[in-house]
Parts: structure tokens; C-alpha cells; sequence
């Protein structure tokens, strides 16, 4: 196989389409893990590899670096910034400065076999008497299902939510009612329909559905065989989702597909977007609270067949390096970061938390003043899809089938050439790069 030419792809489309997931008091630590080891201890330093599009200085300082050193002072986190360029993963790896915690989405995870970043965590949660059913069982469930592993190789520590988003200004502007929680996609498209229109020399848009990979994972649809490597776009399941989104994309005056930051940009910062179906906003949503705020957030739009059923869980995961000289320290930082004090700080900042306790989800977005007043419990009202493998193409198969809405609604293509044109495209992306 060629790893390197596959694996550097699947990284750098990861890092443009799924980057970002998205304080106050905490309750006390009730982390049953092992204690600090009693007497001296020697420092040591442990070094983090992150995207900045993951967590910014402020964050790592807040969830990482002063709960370490407060529970463990003798150790200091030194942070990597991952790219793909000087600090990739693969540089780190040739050059043997891979950091001993390294931070990936977890639907890209299988990229990080390929390079031997990974390590099988059951023997050090056993030495740590690490107890894992505080987490999230399902979440857990679906990092080794992404992975094709029957065992952990890493710990997520922030899940993201889905949401409808929803500017109260354009709604209130044509007279229409504002969304509901437990709207289906046809109930939504109707909306849509009714605030698509052009006044004031401004094209109001319904409705930016986001990447058409995302309703295909509600409906648990795999992009490549995990058996065969070979695409299986062409399906009723995927015909049907694609033919969807270009209805949405066909509403007169809709027509311009904006997925991912190109919506949320709109959405938030030119406001010509009624409704923007999409992940974790509110970081970007603070940014201009003195601004603008008549804005609320209803539940994800489903399928009447998967009521209930959001996105596959979109979730950034630490890994524990293979090659880590102080692999006990690491394994210490990334279960500090999954503490009640920590975890429960993250949920009041509005960060989805990975443990199964409840009050995570009451607590969340407490220390948020903006929030105040909105629907914030929408972001629970759906529960993330089935897993399914996506294997080390994972990234390459989500951008190509955006890219090819582009093309359908650009060269209004019809659905059944386009599928066609994706199969061939990626089957041989896979031929070249899987050597």
C-alpha cells in the first residue's frame, strides 16, 4: 500500500471538512482512577499533538494544562501544533518527535493504523484501574467501530451535537412560525420554501443543509466497503439522499450550495440564511453576542424511518502514543481531561461531554451568558446514528461526495450520471492509493 501518498490525503481533507468541535465551577473530582503516586516525583514533560481548529491556547490552558499540573505538579504540557506540512503526522513520525498524546476526529481515525500511531489501551486501563463505565458506552462503541478494532486505542473528549439553527429575524420579517423540535427534512424543505425570496436587493436563502454526507450518515450509509474497498454510492439509500439535498438546492432562489464554513458564514455573519442544519456554532455564535442574538436552535431535522436519529457521532479522540517515553504520565493527562471537574467545566462552556451522567447534559451551556433563553436541550434531542467503518478513505470519500452536490446543482446533473462519475473517481483514487 502506498501509505504515504493515502494516508496525507485523508489527513489534509479531514483537517478542511471536519475541523472545530464547535468555565465556570465544577462539581468536586469523583474520578475512581488511581491517585497521584505518593512521595517526589521526577518531572516530566508531556507534549500534545493538536490542530488548532480543535482547541485554542485559552481552551488547552483551561482543560488541560492547570487540571494536570493541580493534580499533577510535577508534570508540564508541551503543545504541538499538528499541519500538513512541517509538524504533519508523518514528519513527527520520520523525524521520531511524535508527542505522546495526539488528538483526531473519529471519523478519520483508521488513518492513524496506517501510520502506526496507534496502541491498544486495555492493559494500561487495567494498570490504572481506570474505570470506563463512567463514559458514554455507545460513544465508546463507535470509536472501535470506526477504528475496525474490538478494543480502545483512544478516549474522545468532546463529542459535537447537531442542530437547527435558526435566524428569528428573517422568520419574523416574511410572518412565518418558527421551527419545532422533531421536524422531519420534508417538514423543514416546506419552511424552506416559504422564506427563500428576494427583497431589498437581498436573496434570503430557506435553508444550507450542509455536506449531503451528513444525512447519509443518519441513515447509516457506508461510502466505501470496508471488505472491498470499492465504492457503494450506487444505491436506492444514496440516490434517494442525493436527490433530496438537490431539491433543496432546486427551491428558486436556494440555490447556492454553502456547506460547511461557507453557511455558518453566512448564517452568522451576513444573516441571509434562514436556517442552517449544522454541528457545534456556538463558539462562533459568541463571537458576535454583542451584535447579534435574536437567533434559537431546534432539534436536527430526521427521517420519518430513523425518528429520534441525528449524524453519526462526530467526536475528536486522544490517542496514546506507541512510542511515548512516559506512557503512564500520558495515559494520567488524558484521563484528567475526562474528570467530572473538567468534563462538567467543558458542558457549561457548551462543549459536548463524553460521560454518561445526565447532568452533563442539564449543565451544558450554563456558563454561557448569550445562551440564555435558548433551546439549548435541542441539542439533545436526537441521538447519534449507527456507526458504520469508514475506512482510511474516509476523509477523501466525505469531501468528493460534497464536492459532487457542487457539480449537480451547478450543471443541474442528473443524480443517477453523477453517482456514476463519483464510483469511478473514487474507486480510482483507491486503486492508486492502496498499493
Amino acid at each position: 500500500m502506498n501509505k504515504s501518498v493515502s494516508v496525507i490525503s485523508v489527513f489534509a481533507l479531514a483537517a478542511a471538512m471536519l475541523a472545530g468541535c464547535g468555565g465556570g465551577s465544577g462539581s468536586p473530582d469523583k474520578q475512581p482512577a488511581a491517585a497521584p503516586p505518593q512521595g517526589k516525583q521526577d518531572p516530566v514533560t508531556i507534549t500534545l499533538g493538536i490542530r488548532a481548529s480543535y482547541l485554542t491556547d485559552t481552551e488547552i490552558k483551561r482543560y488541560f494544562t492547570d487540571p494536570v499540573q493541580k493534580k499533577y505538579p510535577y508534570m508540564t504540557i508541551e503543545v504541538i501544533r499538528i499541519d500538513d506540512k512541517t509538524n504533519s503526522f508523518q514528519n513527527l513520525l520520520a523525524t521520531g518527535g511524535l508527542p505522546d498524546v495526539n488528538f483526531i476526529d473519529s471519523l478519520t481515525l483508521q488513518s492513524t493504523k496506517l501510520l502506526g500511531m496507534q496502541q491498544d489501551l486495555t492493559e494500561i486501563v487495567k494498570k490504572h484501574n481506570y474505570d470506563l463505565t463512567r463514559l458514554n458506552a455507545d460513544l465508546l462503541d463507535i470509536v472501535k467501530t470506526n477504528n475496525q478494532t474490538d478494543f480502545l486505542v483512544g478516549f474522545p473528549y468532546v463529542v459535537q451535537f447537531n442542530a437547527l439553527y435558526y435566524n428569528k429575524d428573517i422568520f419574523d420579517k416574511f410572518g412565518v412560525a418558527y421551527p419545532k423540535d422533531g421536524m422531519t427534512w420534508a417538514e423543514t424543505i416546506d419552511i424552506a420554501k416559504k422564506l427563500t425570496r428576494s427583497e431589498g436587493g437581498i436573496q434570503y436563502r430557506g435553508l444550507e443543509p450542509d455536506s449531503v454526507f451528513r444525512p447519509g450518515s443518519q441513515l447509516s450509509l457506508p461510502l466505501i466497503d470496508p471488505k472491498t474497498y470499492k465504492s457503494i454510492a450506487d444505491t436506492d439509500s444514496w440516490r434517494n439522499v442525493l436527490q433530496l439535498w438537490k431539491d433543496i438546492y432546486s427551491i428558486p432562489g436556494n440555490n447556492k450550495v454553502q456547506a460547511f464554513a461557507s453557511g455558518v458564514n453566512s448564517f452568522i455573519k451576513d444573516q441571509n440564511i434562514a436556517m442552517l442544519a449544522g454541528l457545534n456554532n456556538l463558539g462562533r455564535l459568541e463571537e458576535i453576542k454583542d451584535k447579534w442574538t435574536n437567533w434559537d436552535m431546534g432539534s436536527y431535522p430526521v427521517f420519518p424511518e430513523k425518528p429520534g436519529i441525528g449524524t453519526q457521532a462526530d467526536m475528536h479522540v486522544m490517542l496514546l502514543s506507541p512510542n511515548s517515553k512516559n506512557k503512564d504520565a500520558a495515559f494520567q493527562v488524558m484521563t484528567t481531561v475526562l474528570s467530572d471537574e473538567v468534563q462538567l467545566d467543558m458542558a457549561h462552556m457548551g462543549k459536548g461531554s463524553v460521560l454518561k451522567d445526565k447532568k452533563f447534559q442539564d449543565e451544558f451551556g450554563k456558563n454561557l451568558d448569550f445562551m440564555k433563553g435558548k433551546n439549548i436541550q435541542a441539542a439533545f434531542k436526537t441521538k447519534p446514528a449507527k456507526a458504520y467503518p469508514p475506512t482510511e478513505f474516509a476523509g477523501y470519500a466525505f469531501s468528493e461526495i460534497t464536492a459532487l452536490m457542487g457539480n449537480i446543482v451547478k450543471n443541474n446533473m442528473d443524480v443517477n450520471t453523477a453517482i456514476r462519475q463519483y464510483d469511478e473517481k473514487v474507486n480510482k483514487y483507491i486503486e492508486q492509493n492502496r498499493k
